[in-house]
Parts: structure tokens; C-alpha cells; sequence
């Protein structure tokens, strides 16, 4: 549905990129070695696959609970990392992140967030802002070709450490726009550098839902069970739906945001198991889904929420089941492509995110850091009143910016 407009436009933006900067040749001086690559009109792919594979990781950890992450926002901050990675680090982060080289990989990045950044450029429509910025101790002597092309680079004194924590958490307040005020609660005053990405999304319904119709309803959880009540936002329009049986054992709902590529898609499992569903989600299916919808008349029931996720042990653990482990470990980590001058390894990684859905449209926010330390007739129902998966997606590039599971009202915050 997305996908054939999305490469058309990329392809292009690319070329735009390509013929205004110097990007290309910038980076074969950072890194001689590689032979540079062409631009890639199936990069976006590369992202979303990672995307899924990385959100459905998380789910299955958890699951018995709600989540809700930035796959964007974990993919960028490994972005980020991986110029600094070489040997084997490096190699996992190409592996999981389908990376081939650091040439391109910045290439196609920076195109990237150029396209996302323009597709938000109505005043009425929906916001996209991201931010990736680097902070390094002042005694790091950094890879200067690196700082100059790669990074919103910081240096901070982290033997201050409350001084250098405000400062991040400042830069991640400011661009989540409050949603997330205290990112990193602590910095040891060994810390070497601190990677983050913080993204920011808010949209108004293209039909947005009325508060007079918002009303009580049960939301059933496994197995057929009350639990417990909700504030069900309902309205009846056409929107575009679909069934698919065959490849999620779900039904689809897309409801679009004024003005804006970007639209939430609604995964309504045909069982309570969300996590069936979710062990089915890909790309390919994904898509597929999306392209067999038709639009119809539609009585949609939708919670009213708010929900917050923050993951740390968590993480480390998706991030090693994907396949990138020698990033955390203080033998094999190599992060020599920022510094020569010291043994440079992550310790640890922290996402935060957080969704409020309500009857005007969705405002969303997240932080990633690696750091080193339901009527008869013609009418449709769609009644979300059971575990469901949601997916905030840009129907330009096809990529997810944000996923989330609701598999229960006990994990929600009353808006």
C-alpha cells in the first residue's frame, strides 16, 4: 500500500541529498577502506525489519504485560554506536541491524531523517521531531573525522556527575517536550560517553473521536474474562479495514492522522492471544494486510490511554537475543572506530517511552541511550475491548516509529 509511493520518494530524496552535500566523499575519508556503496531504496526495509523483529523481541519478554516502545528510536541509537564499533562488535551490529557498511549506513541514515522530518511539515498536521546527539568526556580523545561528520557531539565533564545528568536530561525533556523529564536517574563519574536518540510524535485523528460518545465498557483479557473497566472511545465512519486470517489471525484497522503519511494501525487478534500474533508479525505480513484493506463504513471502539514503558536489563537482554552481545562485555567490546584512547565498552542501554490515545489523537515520546557505564448491515464492527497490538507507522518510508501491546487495563493510566 505504502510501500511502492515510499521507494519512489526515497529514491528521490536520496538524489536530492546526493547532489547538495559532500556526504559521500566526507565519509570514504573517514573510512578509507570501504568501496562506497550506492543508495538503497530498500533501506527503509532494513529499518522496519529490525524494527518488528526488535518489538516482537520485547513483547515475548514480556508477556504477560503492556509495552510500548520506539522501535525507531532503538534502531537510531544502534545506528549512532555502530560507527564507533570494529571487529566481531561490529559485525553483530551489521548482522542484526542489516547493515554493510559504515558508508552507506550514513548515507542512507541521513536521508532517512531528512524524509521523516519533511513528512511533518504541515502546521496542522501530525509532528515528527528526532533527536541523536553524542556526549563524551572531556578526556576521550575522540576520532576527529568521526565528531565532524557523525554527531551532534557534546562534551561534558562526567565527574560532575549531576551536572552532565541534567544536561542530557534537559536535551531529552526538550525534544519529548516534557513527556519524559528524568531519562538517566544516575552517571557514575568514570562514565566515558553516553549515546542517545529521542523521538517525539504528535498527531491529531483525521476523524477525530467525540468525548459526549466516550463510555464505560469491559476490556476482556485471557482467558474470556473482565478486566476490568475502561473509558471506550466510539464513533462510526469509513475507514479502511481488512481481514487477515491467513497472515496475523487478526483484523486491521488504520486510523489516519490529519494532514500527515502517518497513521495508527490497529492489530485486533481474533482470539485473546495478543502473543500469537505477535510471533506472526513481519514486515512481509505486515504489509500484505495493509495492502488488502478496503475502505468501509466502521464502528470503531478504542480505549482511551495512557501508557509508559521503561526498560533497561530488558533491553540488554533483547539486544543479546537479536545477536548483539559483545557491545555489553568488557573482553570483546570494541569501540575503537570513537577512540583509540581508551578500552572503550557499553554497559548498559535504557528505553523509554510513553503514549497518550485519546479523542483528539496520540501524542507519543521516546529515549534510547547506550551508555558506556466493533452494528449489523453495512456496518463494520471493531471493537478493541480485548488485548491488541497498535503500530504508529510512516506510510511514506514504511517505517514503524512506534508499536505498542495492550494486554491489560490494569497497565494504563487514566487520561
Amino acid at each position: 500500500m505504502f510501500q511502492v509511493q515510499g521507494r519512489s520518494v526515497w529514491v528521490g530524496t536520496l538524489l536530492v541529498l546526493l547532489a547538495a552535500t559532500a556526504c559521500l566523499s566526507q565519509t570514504n575519508r573517514c573510512f578509507p577502506d570501504e568501496i562506497p556503496e550506492p543508495p538503497s531504496p530498500s533501506f527503509p526495509q532494513i529499518v522496519e525489519d529490525f524494527g518488528l523483529s526488535m518489538f516482537k523481541t520485547v513483547a515475548e519478554m514480556k508477556e504477560a504485560e503492556s509495552v510500548f516502545i520506539s522501535p525507531y528510536s532503538l534502531w537510531s541509537v544502534l545506528t549512532l554506536t555502530y560507527f564507533g564499533t570494529e571487529a566481531r562488535t561490529r559485525r553483530q551490529l551489521e548482522e542484526v541491524l542489516g547493515f554493510t557498511s559504515k558508508t552507506g549506513t550514513f548515507t542512507n541514515w541521513n536521508a532517512l531523517k531528512f524524509l521523516l522530518g519533511s513528512n511533518s511539515q504541515s502546521d496542522t498536521g501530525a509532528k515528527f521531531k528526532s533527536l541523536s546527539r553524542a556526549y563524551f568526556g572531556n578526556d576521550i580523545i575522540l576520532q576527529r573525522c568521526l565528531s565532524n561528520i557523525l554527531f551532534d557531539l557534546r562534551r561534558v565533564d562526567f565527574t560532575r556527575g549531576d551536572s552532565a545528568k541534567n544536561i542530557i536530561n534537559q536535551d531529552v525533556n526538550v525534544t519529548t517536550e516534557g513527556k519524559i523529564e528524568n531519562f538517566i536517574d544516575f552517571l557514575p563519574p568514570q562514565t566515558q560517553f553516553v549515546l542517545i536518540n529521542a523521538v517525539y510524535f504528535k498527531g491529531l485523528w483525521a476523524s477525530p473521536f467525540s468525548p459526549v460518545d466516550t463510555r464505560k465498557q469491559e476490556f476482556l483479557i485471557p482467558p474470556g474474562l473482565s478486566g476490568g473497566i475502561v473509558d471506550m472511545m466510539v464513533q462510526t465512519n469509513f475507514f479502511n479495514h481488512g481481514f487477515a486470517p491467513s497472515l496475523l489471525n487478526s483484523s486491521i484497522l488504520e486510523l489516519p492522522y490529519q494532514d500527515s503519511n502517518t497513521s495508527m494501525f490497529i492489530i485486533l487478534p481474533d482470539s485473546l492471544d495478543a502473543g500469537s500474533v505477535i510471533r506472526l508479525l513481519n514486515r512481509e505480513r505486515f504489509q500484505e494486510a495493509v495492502s488488502g484493506m478496503v475502505r468501509k463504513k466502521v464502528e470503531v471502539t478504542l480505549p482511551r490511554f495512557k501508557l509508559t514503558t521503561r526498560l533497561e536489563g530488558e533491553l540488554k537482554s533483547a539486544l543479546a537475543t537479536l545477536g548483539i552481545r559483545d557491545l555489553f562485555d568488557p573482553v570483546f567490546g570494541n569501540l575503537t572506530g570513537f577512540s583509540h584512547s581508551k578500552t572503550l565498552y557499553a554497559d548498559k542501554a535504557i528505553h523509554e517511552a510513553v503514549v497518550e490515545v485519546s479523542e483528539e489523537g496520540t501524542v507519543a515520546a521516546a529515549a534510547s541511550g547506550i551508555l558506556v557505564t466493533r452494528f449489523g448491515g453495512n456496518i463494520v464492527q471493531f471493537s478493541v475491548n480485548r488485548p491488541f497490538i497498535f503500530l504508529i507507522t510512516d506510510k511514506i518510508t514504511g517505517v514503524t516509529l512506534f508499536a505498542g501491546k495492550l494486554v491489560h487495563p490494569g497497565d494504563i493510566e487514566i487520561l
